[in-house]
């Protein structure tokens, strides 16, 4: 199969669509849509100590995990020391390495922090590192007693040093490698990865091609490559091998393997890797190398060279953000750390011991499955956390987006999910994030889930911003459930834009008419296509009712839009800088008066501060513009809904409702606004707090929002026009049609014409 138009995305959807509703959570073996595997692998989670929080460069040696960490300092400079542990591979006996000392500045007066960037292990048991540090001073005159911010007008860089060393067991230093010898000659030079063959050969790779020096550091050739490189990886049968960036792999431009002859000196036959092989490990036993994405993890078979699936992350209760360090044991455990990440953005590693058991060794639990086309971070955690916990039942996930590809269509999983439900595999719960929610509830697909949380011991509606929600609905039911939202609509100055909220097309066009040098009016990156695209997503209800599938993109202000649409750049201009679309931030663009708006999606107080100050102090949230004035739209990111075809939706129930919690969305969301009333009313005084930190933004300082600012949002929450959403068969109709417009094809009105037939066709199938 190869790729897929989306005309039969919609031909597929609507088949779909039409099957009825036939398989539950209890489903009989031949019909089953969860298939358990032979063997499973279960993880050991290991939280080293709360005074490590990271842990970099783990290794196994033996019987011991060696790996190093930073402690901080000096917070003032964000100073750092470097230390080196080893623990037993339960995670016992952790300690610092006794004899370990960080090599020390080279300037005298300096200040700086030592850094372990990699870390190896011979097959004698010695300890290779290699290091680097960046020092600086501060030249201040006797008399200085400013603050000591002043001090950095009296900054001097003394620029970096790096070394590789072996080290003992415990440390201490027995060989250093003099890199002065290998980066003589070069302007600049930087060690990026190392490694050791069986024989003892040392392996340095660097932004001038990988050097092979002998077990003394003597250099004995250089091979060149064509990108940087970014590891050097030992190989099962003791050699080593360059993995970096490509032109002569066999898809152009990528990824390669490529394994160092060390008896002819020169580079071995390139290993071909896995299209989705962006994060490669060295292998053992029966596979050559591994390589994970955010769902699975995989061997390469060494004698077939095919990919095996070894393990499902979340099948094994893991949540990898991102998996590092991994390599399998002796005795065929897989290690790993894996780095959480909190809401405020600190991050705390831990380290996993994976053991494969037979699947029929687990506690029988009901199984929910739970299907995606991508699943998100929040959720992935939240799926792991319910499955540690709960007794009774566990959720199964299939994320069909690992069956999107170049070759099949990045359509491929919707398909294929498609395809199941007509087959009668339909989940227990959908996570309809990226999916025709819509068309599921006039389908029938979906079940209201108001009266679950209505019949809840714990939570109310009146717990929930209710606005929101009301916001949601359907004709009074609400099918699905989300942790989060933001506020989608257009801000400016009052003075350019007018001081009331709220505007149609006529008077949108009048204020682009009185600001002709606007040539950007809402930032460089909104071309037409992108303005005219982003229009419609945010008021697609205006001209698509899904429920009795009438259409009205003839009505005419499809046509004005169109018109509007035109007056905007053709292309992005990559000169004008970065626009990120909440405020343009320093691009220069409001300043000069060529963008006169923002197209901006608040998911969080803080955004508004910064985009106060770039239109002078005072902001007028206008929305897009329509004939009704109310241009703000929600958005909604991860939601979830359980289907009528679930037998066991009280226990899908006790899954999804965690989503609603004060304690989860306060401990969990990051830069989103919250559901739950208690903790969204934490955020909002948290925008009323004074910075703890002075900040400034140019010559601004900035403060905290006021209530009068903060009422302004709640007044677009409370009176939002809806929930933004997109479809992609429908939008690839829409878009067509304002091709034809847009290249003079046609005209707005005829191109109207032909959305609103195609249009029409496409809905009446879905609705």
């Amino acid at each position: 199969m190869k790729k897929i138009t989306f005309r039969l995305i919609a031909a597929v959807l609507a088949v779909a669509l039409l099957v009825p509703v036939i398989a539950g959570c209890r489903r009989t073996p031949e019909n089953l849509f969860y298939d358990p595997p032979e063997f499973i692998f279960i993880p050991e989670v290991m939280r080293i100590s709360d005074d490590i929080s990271e842990i970099r460069n783990l290794i196994v040696s033996g019987d011991t995990v060696f790996f190093s960490s930073q402690v901080m300092v000096d917070e003032d400079f964000w100073l750092y020391d470097t230390k080196l542990y080893s623990m037993n591979i339960d995670g016992s006996n952790v300690a610092p390495l006794p004899n370990y000392v960080a090599p020390s500045s080279p300037f005298s007066d300096a200040l700086g922090t030592v850094n372990v960037s990699t870390m190896n292990a011979d097959d004698d048991g010695n300890l290779w590192v290699v290091e680097s540090g960046w020092f600086f001073r501060f030249n201040l005159p006797d008399d200085f007693d400013g603050d000591p911010w002043d001090r950095y007008q009296y900054y001097e860089d003394l620029g970096s040093v790096s070394s590789i060393r072996q080290l003992t067991e415990t440390g201490a230093e027995m060989l250093t490698i003099d890199i002065a010898q290998i980066s003589d000659g070069f302007d600049w030079f930087h060690v990026s990865a190392f490694n050791i063959d069986s024989a003892g050969n040392l392996y340095i790779g660097s932004n001038e091609g990988v050097f092979v020096l002998n077990n003394q550091g003597e250099i004995l050739f250089r091979l060149t490559v064509d990108d940087w490189v970014d590891q050097l990886m030992r190989l099962t049968d003791g050699s080593v091998a360059y993995y970096g960036w490509s032109d002569s792999g066999p898809r152009g431009w990528s990824r390669v393997l490529r394994p160092i002859n060390l008896a002819t000196r020169d580079w071995g036959e390139d290993i071909e890797l896995p299209e989705n092989a962006w994060d490669i490990f060295p292998g053992a036993g029966d596979y050559s190398f591994l390589y994970t994405n955010s769902n699975n993890l995989f061997g390469i078979d060494a004698e077939s060279g095919e990919s095996v699936k070894i393990l499902n992350w979340l099948e094994s209760n893991v949540n990898i953000n991102s998996a590092e360090n991994l390599s399998i044991l002796p005795d065929g455990r897989i290690i790993c750390t894996n780095t959480i990440w909190t809401n405020r953005g600190n991050s705390k590693t831990e380290v996993i011991v994976l053991t494969r058991i037979p699947y029929a060794d687990l506690p029988e639990r009901t199984v929910l499955t739970l299907a995606a086309v991508w699943l998100s971070s929040d959720l992935r955690t939240s799926i792991v956390e319910f499955n540690r916990t709960s007794q009774t039942h566990r959720i199964f996930v299939v994320d069909y987006s690992e069956f999107n590809n170049e070759e099949d269509g990045w359509d491929a999983g919707l398909i294929r999910l498609s395809t199941e439900i007509i087959s009668g595999k339909i989940p227990d719960i959908l996570d309809v994030s990226n999916l025709p929610f819509n068309q599921y509830v006039a389908r029938g697909l979906l079940v209201d889930l108001y009266p679950f949380i209505d019949a809840d011991p714990e939570l109310n509606r009146s717990d929930l911003v209710e606005a929101v929600f009301r916001t949601a609905e359907m004709d009074g039911h609400l099918y699905r459930l989300f942790p989060s939202f933001g506020v989608s609509t257009v801000v400016g100055n009052p003075a350019v834009l007018g001081s009331y909220p709220g505007w149609n097309m006529d008077e949108f066009l009048a204020v682009l008419d009185a600001n002709p040098r606007a040539d950007v009016p809402m930032g460089s990156w909104l071309t037409k296509e992108n303005f005219f695209r982003q229009a419609v997503m945010l008021s697609i209800d205006d001209y698509v009712d899904w429920a009795t599938g009438d259409v009205s993109f003839d009505s005419g202000a499809f046509a004005q839009l169109l018109e509007i649409a035109d007056r905007f750049p053709e292309d992005y201009d990559y000169g004008d800088g970065m626009d990120m679309g909440f405020g343009g931030f320093g691009d220069g663009l409001v300043a000069s008066g060529r963008q006169i708006m923002t197209d901006m999606h608040i998911s969080a107080f803080e955004w508004l501060i910064y985009t106060k100050v770039e239109y002078g102090g005072e902001l007028v949230y206008k929305g897009f513009p329509n004939e009704g004035r109310n241009g703000h739209t929600l958005q909604i990111w991860s939601s979830l809904a359980v289907t009528s075809a679930c037998t066991d939706k009280d226990g899908a129930w006790d899954f999804m409702r965690t989503f609603l919690l004060e304690e989860w969305q306060t401990e969990t969301l990051y830069y989103s606004l919250p559901t739950n009333q208690a903790a969204f009313d934490k955020v909002v005084a948290q925008a009323m707090e004074e910075p703890e930190y002075e900040t400034w933004y140019g010559d601004v300082q900035i403060g905290a929002l006021t209530q009068a600012e903060i009422d302004q949002v709640l007044d677009m929450i409370n009176n939002a026009s809806g929930i933004a959403s997109y479809d992609e068969a429908l939008m690839n109709i829409i878009m067509e049609g304002a091709q034809d417009f847009f290249s003079g094809r046609s005209s707005a009105e005829a191109a109207a014409g032909v959305v609103q037939n195609r249009a029409s066709i496409y809905v009446a199938e879905q609705s």
